[in-house]
């Protein structure tokens, strides 16, 4: 029967440990399921059963350290399976538990880009909005159902971020040609910068 030669902890990762199984690697796992499972070195295990405890061992310890890490503020479905498999857990598992996370509804990519556009529509434009939120890992038509600004009301967002980027400057060629990048950059369209630049223009005159 195999047995567990050697057990390390990570150097990046101190709360977990690499098992090396008859002188090979075998996996890494977290230290509450070293100790949960009593292993030690010179311990015989079957492979299939340490597979199936580990699997529900790690997917357990993996879902409270994902609840965790959304307490701090809502995250995408692809925000946590990178969470999770920067802190070593297997694919496995990890499908596991971002699946029973969107069951459950404590991930729910349609309510994250709703709110995310909500929230930051006053500070960024269409175009911005869409590469952040295709970052974040939302699809395509969840993006294209909430990232949509009307001409108007991108206008007056855009006009209020210009009004305060210019506070105390001078409107001249130079200045006004550094908001233009500026409002571009916040992911506004060249037909909404050009009209907030231009009644800039006319206020000046």
């Amino acid at each position: 029967m195999p047995k567990i030669t050697d057990m390390q902890i990570q150097k990046n990762n101190k709360s977990r440990a690499n098992v090396y199984i008859d002188g090979e690697f075998a996996f890494g796992l977290e230290m509450l399921t070293v100790m949960k499972l009593g292993l030690k070195i010179g311990r015989e295990v079957s492979e299939e059963q340490l597979a199936q405890a580990v699997f529900d061992s790690e997917k357990s310890v993996a879902f409270e350290r994902a609840v965790n890490y959304l307490s701090r503020c809502m995250k995408t479905c692809k925000q946590m399976r990178e969470y999770l498999t920067g802190k070593g857990y297997s694919p496995d598992v990890v499908s596991n538990v971002v699946d029973r996370l969107k069951e459950l509804k404590y991930l729910d990519d349609e309510t994250y880009a709703r709110l995310y556009v909500e929230q930051n529509s006053q500070s960024k434009g269409e175009y911005r909005l869409k590469q952040e939120l295709s970052v974040k890992g939302i699809s395509k038509a969840l993006i294209d159902k909430y990232c949509v600004q009307d001409g108007e009301r991108s206008v007056n967002a855009a006009a209020q971020l210009a009004v305060k980027y210019m506070k105390g400057k001078p409107s001249d060629v130079k200045t006004l040609q550094k908001l233009q990048r500026y409002l571009i950059s916040r992911g506004y369209g060249f037909d909404t910068v050009n009209q907030v630049i231009h009644n800039f223009k006319q206020d000046d005159e």
